[in-house]
């Protein structure tokens, strides 16, 4: 690992109660595509690397053999647009227009300073519109915005639980009392209570998470991606996903592999009864809602721990739980904006704009991932009920301490030859799916997902656990064909997400000229 990336892996460990041998991990070098002085793939690389580690250490606790792990750096960057790179029988899943509405963007308030605001779901972008009062054009917005300085507007979200906040300096956010307070935590918070030994994994016959049981519930990216992670490693998946809610298609589709999807109304009294089953039986409950929401349910950690004294609650929201913007909303560009993240990308530029990599949701997916396969290597040994969380804010306050001069490296864009080089292919019966390959490869337990992505509901809402396998099970994916025949359509070479320089804009990895066609064509 070179000097970032190390500072990365390191950083992970040191939240962690046991050590990560380094020695095992082997990163290859690999060109950023990412043009930003924030070295989002030595991030990444490192980050995925700790997570490696983490899984290997928990497969010798569980009677496995030692691994070594390699990673590719060009590889890990990709995989911070894994949805850009996603397709589904040479088609793109990107095939709605959410990402190019000017309610997802960045404007200039009235004292000169930007604020970073989205609007991405129809609920969102009601709200900030009835508060802007003004229509869902740039310059209404910009019109709205420019009334009001950036600490009012950033007092006024804070109020009514808008997705909003200023563009800070790293400076100005290690000098406000949050960024401060976040700045010294953790990247992984770790706790730990009881000594209960009533459900242990014992002894793995083939892979570090087989037997491992996790109810999701989350949405969005981080998330579904940490669920995804474990799924990779072995973990029995069942996805919990309300009847009524916001989802996004390309987001669901990516973060969908290796899992069974159900849906559940847990407000409801049978809903309730069927989650708190599930909950009685697992290892982990991924929870990406909004701090105190359970807790309304009586599902609290205290609530958690009497169903299951063994449980693993792992957490992620986008600003740290228990501070004073624990429970704002909050999304990848908000934590980037607040940081000084956004400030250190667009240094030089007119306006400000996001790094064009999904840092925070993905790799704050990775660190939940990582303290929840940590909390259970610990488990194995100790017993008790762990509580672990992360967020996006702090994930986006480490970024800037990773930064370089933007011309201290080449760049070279996403090309078709990523696809040949580090994209695989899985059949299933919607076709063939084609994304990239898991960042870390074991030297004996290869990651993969052996289920494909499916659709919300595709499972009964009494689904149960799997039986562990007999034999060791076979890769169900291969290097991509579709990639090497030229099968892949409408990729576009680019840098990552397409830059509108407001902190919005679709993937650009679908076809630009088609999304420029669907939006003049638009009946709105």
């Amino acid at each position: 690992m070179n000097p970032k990336q190390r500072t990365a892996f390191d950083t992970v460990a040191a939240s962690l109660p046991f050590a990560l041998d380094a020695a095992k991990v082997s990163v290859a070098p690999g060109i950023s595509y990412v043009k930003s002085p924030v070295k989002a793939h030595d991030y990444a690389a490192g980050v995925m690397a700790a997570f490696g580690s983490v899984v290997e250490h928990l497969g010798t606790v569980r009677g496995l053999p030692a691994q070594t792990m390699k990673l590719d750096r060009r590889r890990c960057g990709l995989l911070l647009n894994s949805l850009q790179l996603h397709f589904q029988n040479g088609y793109s899943t990107i095939m709605d227009t959410w990402g190019v509405n000017p309610d997802n963007g960045t404007y200039r308030a009235k004292d000169g300073r930007f604020v970073t605001m989205i609007g991405i779901h129809p609920h969102l972008r009601d709200r900030l519109l009835v508060y802007l009062n003004c229509a869902n054009s740039a310059p209404a917005i910009q019109a709205a915005v420019e009334k009001k300085t950036s600490q009012e507007l950033e007092d006024d979200a804070i109020r009514l639980h808008l997705p909003m906040g200023i563009v800070r300096t790293p400076q100005e956010w290690l000098a406000h009392p949050l960024g401060a307070e976040i700045a010294k935590r953790p990247l992984i918070d770790f706790a730990a209570s009881g000594s209960d030994k009533k459900r242990l994994l014992g002894k793995a016959k083939h892979r570090p998470l087989e037997g491992v049981r996790v109810v999701e519930l989350t949405h969005m990216v981080a998330g579904p991606a940490c669920g995804r992670l474990l799924a990779e490693q072995g973990a029995d998946v069942i996805k919990v996903q309300p009847p009524l809610g916001d989802w996004v298609l390309p987001i669901w589709m990516d973060g969908s592999w290796g899992k069974k999807n159900i849906l559940l109304d847990i407000k409801g009294r049978r809903g309730k009864a069927r989650f708190q089953e599930l909950l009685a039986s697992a290892d982990v409950l991924l929870d990406g809602q909004r701090p105190g929401v359970l807790a309304a349910l009586g599902l609290d950690d205290a609530g958690l721990k009497a169903i299951n004294p063994n449980l693993v609650h792992a957490s992620l929201s986008c600003f740290p739980i228990g501070t004073a913007w624990g429970t704002r909303p909050g999304f990848e560009q908000i934590a980037q904006a607040v940081s000084g993240t956004m400030h250190v990308h667009s240094a030089g530029m007119e306006s400000p704009t996001v790094v064009p990599a999904l840092i925070n949701d993905y790799l704050t997916g990775y660190l939940v991932a990582t303290g929840a396969v940590a909390a259970l290597a610990e488990r194995e040994q100790k017993g008790g009920f762990y509580h672990v969380a992360s967020s996006l804010a702090r994930c986006s306050t480490l970024a800037p301490s990773l930064a370089e001069p933007l011309d201290a490296e080449p760049y070279e864009p996403v090309r078709m030859q990523d696809l040949v080089a580090h994209a695989i292919d899985q059949p299933s019966p919607a076709g063939i799916f084609t994304r990239i390959a898991p960042a870390v490869e074991f030297s004996h337990t290869p990651s993969h997902a052996h289920r494909h992505p499916t659709l919300m509901n595709s499972m009964p809402d009494t689904t149960g656990w799997d039986d562990l396998p007999a034999a060791a099970p076979q890769v169900p994916h291969s290097p991509s064909q579709l990639a090497r025949e030229g099968a892949i359509y409408g990729l576009v070479e680019c840098f990552g997400i397409e830059d509108r320089s407001d902190g919005g804009g679709i993937m650009s990895l679908a076809s630009k000229s088609l999304f420029e066609y669907v939006r003049g064509h638009r009946n709105d």
